[in-house]
C-alpha cells in the first residue's frame, strides 16, 4: 500500500536536512539525501524499508562510472542503515531501481536519479521492538515515517547520525490504533501523586541534565572556560555566564515542550561560537557588547546539542505527556553542570592570573587549543 502523501513530505524533510549538512567531497555518484517509509506486518511477521536516495553525480565523469548510483545507494543501505529487533541487528534483503527526478531536458551530467531501496526481511520470533540506528559516520540525518498494519504514525522521525529511531512495538494487537499499546494492554494506574514522587521526577531530570553536559560534547564544558579566558573579572563573568544560561534553559524548554524540531547540526555551530569566543578572547581584553549577543546564541546552540541527544528524546520527545519537573530538574542539571565547570575553570585561571606572564603564557595557547578543537568539530564531519 502506497502512502504518496507521505512520501512527498518526507522528501521535502530530507531535502531541507541535506541543505543544512555541510557538503563532502564528491566521490563518484553520492547519496544527498534519504527519506523512508518503514513498513511493518505485525500478521505476517514481515518488515519493508522502502527508502527513496536522491543521488548526484560528481564532477569527475571517470569517478561516476566507478560507483552508479545504484552502487552509492546501496553502500549507504548496508553501512548507514542498521536494522534492529530487541536492540539486535537483522540483515536485510536488498532490491534497487533508480528513477530520474530530473525534467526530460535536463542536461545528462545535471540529472539527479532518486534510486529507490527497498530492504525487506521476517520480523524474528518473539520480538517486540523495531529500531532503526543510524551510524555515527553518517554524514546526514534520515526522515522516516512507520506505517504498522496499515496506519501511519502520528509523528514523523528525524534521525541524527549515532541516534536511534523511536521503538515500535512490533506484536500483534487486537483492536485499535496499532501506535496505542494501551488500548490492548491495560495501564497501571501510577500510585497517588505525593511530594517525594515529584521530587524523584526532578532528581531524574536533574541528573540526566548534569550527565548531558560532562558526559555529551566535549564542547559543552568548554564554553564556559571560553568565557572566562577574556576576563575573570567578577561581575563581567556573572553578567556573561547568567546571559549563556539564560539561553540554554530558554532552548531546552522549548525543545522539551516540542517547540524546537531536530535536524540543526547544532554541535558544528557550537564548535564556530567556540571558536569565535576563544579569537575575541586573544584579540581583547575587556567584554563588548556584541558578546552578550554571542553568549545568548551559544546558549540557545548548547540547549539544542543537549536536545539531540538519545538521552533527552527519551525523557521528552519519546513521551506522549511532558512532566514540568522533569523538565525544571534536567534545565536545572545543565545550568549547574556548566556553572561547575565555570568555577573549576575559575579557580584554576585565577591562580596563574597573578603573574605578568599570564596572558601570554595561558591565556593565548588556551586559547587556541579550544579555538581549534571549536574549527575540527565544523569540519570533522567534511571527511
Amino acid at each position: 500500500m502506497e502512502y504518496p502523501e507521505i512520501r512527498n513530505g518526507l522528501r521535502t524533510a530530507a531535502l531541507c536536512l541535506a541543505l543544512l549538512a555541510l557538503c563532502s567531497p564528491l566521490l563518484g555518484h553520492k547519496v544527498s539525501s534519504v527519506s523512508l517509509i518503514s513498513y511493518i506486518d505485525t500478521d505476517a511477521k514481515t518488515y519493508v524499508l522502502d527508502a527513496a536516495m536522491e543521488v548526484i553525480p560528481s564532477e569527475e565523469q571517470a569517478l561516476n562510472d566507478q560507483i552508479p548510483p545504484e552502487e552509492a545507494a546501496r553502500q549507504f543501505a548496508e553501512e548507514f542503515l542498521i536494522v534492529l529487533f530487541d536492540e539486535e541487528e537483522i540483515s536485510s534483503e536488498l532490491s534497487i531501481r533508480i528513477e530520474t527526478s530530473s525534467d526530460e531536458g535536463t542536461p545528462e551530467e545535471l540529472q539527479r536519479r532518486e534510486v529507490l531501496v527497498k530492504m525487506s526481511g521476517l520480523i524474528p520470533e518473539g520480538a517486540e521492538d523495531f529500531l532503526l540506528y543510524l551510524d555515527p559516520s553518517c554524514p546526514m540525518a534520515v526522515v522516516m515515517v512507520v506505517v504498522k498494519d496499515q496506519q501511519a504514525s502520528r509523528r514523523m522521525q528525524v534521525i541524527l547520525a549515532g541516534e536511534y529511531s523511536r521503538p515500535v512495538n512490533v506484536q500483534p494487537l487486537l483492536a485499535g490504533d496499532p501506535f496505542v499499546a494501551s488500548e490492548v494492554e491495560p495501564v497501571v494506574p501510577p500510585p497517588a501523586s505525593t511530594p517525594t514522587s515529584k521530587v524523584q521526577e526532578g532528581e531524574n531530570g536533574f541528573l540526566a541534565g548534569w550527565s548531558g553536559v560532562f558526559g555529551g560534547s566535549l564542547l559543552l564544558p568548554l564554553v564556559p572556560v571560553g568565557v572566562l579566558l577574556l576576563t575573570t573579572a567578577g561581575r563581567a563573568v556573572i553578567a556573561q555566564m547568567a546571559v549563556l544560561l539564560i539561553g540554554l534553559s530558554l532552548s531546552l524548554s522549548s525543545a522539551a515542550w516540542g517547540l524546537v524540531g531536530g535536524g540543526i547540526p547544532a554541535s558544528r555551530i557550537l564548535g564556530g561560537l567556540l571558536a569565535l569566543l576563544c579569537l575575541e578572547a586573544i584579540i581583547h581584553r575587556r567584554v563588548r557588547w556584541w558578546r552578550f549577543l554571542v553568549l545568548a546564541v551559544t546558549g540557545v546552540v548548547a540547549g539544542l546539542v543537549l536536545a539531540n541527544s538519545g538521552e533527552f528524546r527519551r525523557l521528552f520527545t519519546d513521551v506522549g505527556e511532558v512532566n514540568l519537573g522533569k523538565v525544571v530538574g534536567y534545565v536545572a542539571g545543565a545550568e549547574l553542570a556548566l556553572v561547575a565547570a565555570g568555577l573549576v575553570s575559575a579557580v584554576v585561571l585565577l591562580v596563574f592570573s597573578r603573574f605578568d606572564w599570564y596572558r601570554k603564557s595561558v591565556v593565548q595557547p588556551l586559547a587556541v587549543l579550544i579555538m581549534g578543537y571549536g574549527i575540527f568539530e565544523v569540519v570533522a564531519e567534511l571527511f
